[in-house]
């Protein structure tokens, strides 16, 4: 059989210039340029704080449990709320808003509508019971109006037919701020219509009173799921459980420090989800780099507190450098420019950042407590039955667990990928390049309550509305007008021009009468376009209001509420999603060049991760947009897809492909080290991480793909997007793609420029260092 790893010169170089007391690299002092003594190195600062965390276990895990107690008491007593802003600010919806709150307060605020619908009869039949729950409504805190149906003959808010009716009501605050308690008062004030036994039903802002996020039973699946593959991997209940305790606190500490951050920044609701979601995901990743790291070491008879501080200083400084690759990605969504996609990304990274911290202190403490146990039980069964201790065991079995990496099925695909690499990289890229084609298609937009699950009181309003009034109803465009200081005749003839203008153009199927303030000052009035709101005719009409009709008319106006205020958001995030883009992939690649000495290397993940990536966006539009199997993830319609979701797709994924990226290149590297052979040590490299990456990866699927059950299509088109995205990445892009061009590349992978060389900084992640005057790769 191979020996493992023949003495190769690189090898034979890198040993004479070890640490002598065999303690592992420190990235950070290689990349400063300096010695063990001049300061204390980051690795062996990693490795110091896992030692301690091993020996003080009971100190360490006790003090979670503290941590964790304070953050959920102090949630449960000062936590914030979450709310959906969608302002722009500078935006012409923004600056029309802010016209009509300060000249004409009674017309501006945030509006919803109350929908009434007799079942049998008509509604007016039930007048008096409708203007009793208006008149209540009006006298909830932060209401600045209601108006009843039945206000006057003429409100046009019932239905021909009598059967449907709605009254408007605008808010001082955002309705989404409003909690559950708020809105038990709300079903309270309209008790007399539901008792007179007409159906009420919550629209437009309204219906985002009191809809908070449960995503408890997602998490209880992916947790289930990532138990069940960690069990099979490991053989351990012990093994297994360690990086779902470990991502348990840490998700939790992570979701309550983000409610108490939420009493001085705005996070949307669908922020807690997402950070759920993402930080799962990777704290169950992390747990498990380490736990198998450890007993991989503990396999070839390590000692447990020295395999837990070389875990430390290994995998842990990857998950370092991963972790804050991912940190800074999501954090990159600032770029946006719009406070609200920004601060998505602030909640994913606080739950991340606490994630890493949990795998440095609280998965070793674990490791600590656990000692042999974490092994697997057939081996600690073997070493009983054969009279030895499980570390003495282990020591027997070393050359075979590392000729493992060399022989097992993996290594074996590996190498076959690395044979034939031209027919495999061009196969994998064309499903690659088949996967993105339904992406030159994609509509951006903000989906409206019509693709919300039937059973939700704001999906219920916009169909009744849609049947009683058409669906442009669901989304009037509200005109913003600055009169000219003239005559009330000749404002009234501007506003007149105006809407006449305005009747006359496509896709306008109602213009309301104008109300003028009591200083003559401003304006408004509504305009009902013939399409829902989330359809592009809606968002071009926006456009033509704008730019070809409002402008005739020598006065300052503005297209402003939710549909307007949507169009504006959407146009800025697409405006700087190339921006974002290219500061990520700058960032990541920097990061790669100094963790592997290569542009090479950092140009390569760049390409494929864009690949990836694109893939994933044409199975969002696929099934999304194109309605592609939608029926099995309980979605009722298609829709656009919202602005910032590629965005936020984009940088998470982005970044949770360097956890991938870094695991696997750092073996190879190390395998190159020490052979010198690019085929054989793309084989070492896959043989000895491919089992802990599909395991991670299927990890991430499953928590990812739990949130489909989320009633909320984006939170839907979210996890769907990222579960594509870590399926490709693991299995088309890490297993063969990245084999395929290494073997392509030969040494050339690892290529540096020499001018580059004194710039780049020394981070070293797997391995024993590279000191200064290394050599990571052949002349």
């Amino acid at each position: 059989m191979t020996a493992a790893w023949p003495d190769h010169p690189l090898r034979m170089i890198r040993q004479r210039a070890s640490w002598h007391d065999d303690r592992e690299p420190n990235f950070l002092s290689a990349m400063l340029g300096q010695q063990r003594g001049d300061t204390e190195p980051v690795n062996l600062l990693l490795e110091k704080l896992a030692g301690i965390a091993a020996r003080r276990h009971w100190i360490f895990i006790i003090a979670w449990v503290i941590v964790l107690g304070g953050l959920l008491g102090a949630k449960h007593a000062f936590g914030g709320e979450y709310v959906n802003n969608y302002t722009i600010s500078g935006s012409d919806s923004a600056a029309g808003l802010n016209l009509l709150n300060s000249t004409f307060p009674q017309q501006g605020g945030y509006g919803g509508q109350i929908v009434f619908h007799a079942q049998s009869g008509t509604v007016a039949a039930q007048q008096s019971a409708v203007n009793q729950s208006v008149t209540n409504v009006s006298k909830l805190p932060d209401v600045i109006k209601a108006v009843s149906p039945f206000a006057s003959a003429n409100t046009g808010t019932v239905s021909t037919d009598g059967t449907i009716a709605y009254a408007t009501v605008s808010w001082s605050v955002n309705p989404s701020s409003l909690d559950t308690s708020y809105l038990d008062k709300l079903n309270s004030a309209v008790a007399p219509a539901t008792k007179a036994g007409l159906q009420v039903a919550y629209g437009a802002g309204a219906g985002q009173i009191g809809q908070q996020t449960q995503d408890l039973k997602s998490e209880v699946i992916g947790l289930a799921c990532a138990l069940a593959l960690l069990l099979i991997m490991f053989g351990s209940l012990i093994a297994a459980g360690i990086p779902l305790v470990a991502a348990i606190f840490s998700v939790l500490s992570g979701l309550a420090l983000l409610a108490l951050i939420a009493r001085v920044v705005t996070f949307p609701t669908t922020g807690p989800t997402i950070a759920t979601l993402l930080g799962l995901g990777v704290a169950v990743d992390y747990g498990l780099f380490m736990v198998a790291r450890h007993r991989e070491q503990l396999d070839t008879g390590m000692e447990v507190q020295r395999s837990i501080r070389r875990t430390a200083g290994t995998s842990g400084a990857a998950i370092v450098v991963a972790g804050s690759t991912v940190a800074v990605s999501v954090l990159g969504l600032y770029i946006s420019g719009v406070g609200f996609v920004g601060s998505l990304g602030l909640a994913a990274a606080i739950v991340v950042v606490v994630t890493m911290i949990s795998a440095l202190t609280l998965v070793p403490a674990f490791l600590g407590l656990a000692r042999e146990t974490i092994r697997a039980l057939t081996a600690r069964v073997r070493a009983r039955k054969a009279g030895v201790t499980a570390r003495q065991q282990a020591a027997q079995t070393a050359k075979t667990t590392h000729e493992r990496h060399e022989q097992s099925a993996f290594a074996r695909w590996g190498r076959m990928v690395s044979d034939r690499p031209w027919p495999w990289g061009i196969l994998s890229v064309a499903i690659l390049v088949v996967l993105a084609v339904p992406l030159f298609s994609i509509t951006l937009g903000q989906p409206d309550n019509g693709t919300n699950p039937t059973s939700q009181s704001n999906r219920q309003a916009y169909d009744l509305i849609s049947e009683g009034f058409g669906v442009g109803v669901n989304g009037p465009l509200t005109v913003v007008v600055k009169l000219p200081n003239q005559s009330s005749s000749a404002n009234n003839s501007l506003l007149s021009t105006m809407q006449s203008d305005i009747a006359k153009t496509a896709g306008v199927a109602s213009v309301t009468p104008a109300s003028v303030n009591s200083s003559g000052t401003t304006a408004v009035f509504n305009v009902i376009p013939t399409t829902r709101p989330q359809a592009a005719q809606t968002t071009a009409l926006v456009s033509t209001l704008r730019d070809d009709v409002l402008p005739k008319e020598h006065a300052t106006s503005y297209v402003t509420g939710t549909v307007a205020g949507n169009v504006d958001f959407t146009q800025k995030i697409t405006s700087r999603l190339l921006w974002l883009i290219i500061a990520v992939v700058a960032i990541s690649f920097f990061l790669l060049t100094a963790a592997f000495r290569s542009i090479v290397i950092a140009t390569k993940a760049a390409i494929l991760n864009i690949l990836s990536i694109g893939a994933a966006y044409g199975v969002i539009v696929a099934i999304f947009e194109w309605g592609w199997a939608k029926g099995a993830i309980g979605l009722q319609s298609t829709l656009p897809i919202p602005a910032y979701v590629p965005m936020l797709v984009f940088c998470i994924v982005f970044g949770l492909s360097m956890d991938y990226e870094v695991f696997l290149l750092s073996r190879v590297h190390e395998a190159w080290l020490a052979t010198g052979d690019a085929h054989r040590s793309v084989a070492i490299g896959i043989g000895a991480t491919a089992r802990v990456i599909t395991t991670a990866a299927l990890i991430m699927i499953v928590v990812f793909t739990s949130f489909v059950i989320n009633p909320d299509p984006t939170v839907k088109m979210l996890a769907i997007g990222m579960a594509f995205a870590v399926l490709i990445d693991a299995s088309l892009v890490r297993m063969i793609l990245v084999p395929a061009i290494m073997s392509l590349l030969g040494a050339h992978a690892w290529w540096l420029p020499r001018w580059l060389a004194p710039v780049v900084p020394h981070l070293q992640l797997e391995g024993p260092v590279t000191v200064p005057g290394d050599r990571a790769r052949p002349d």
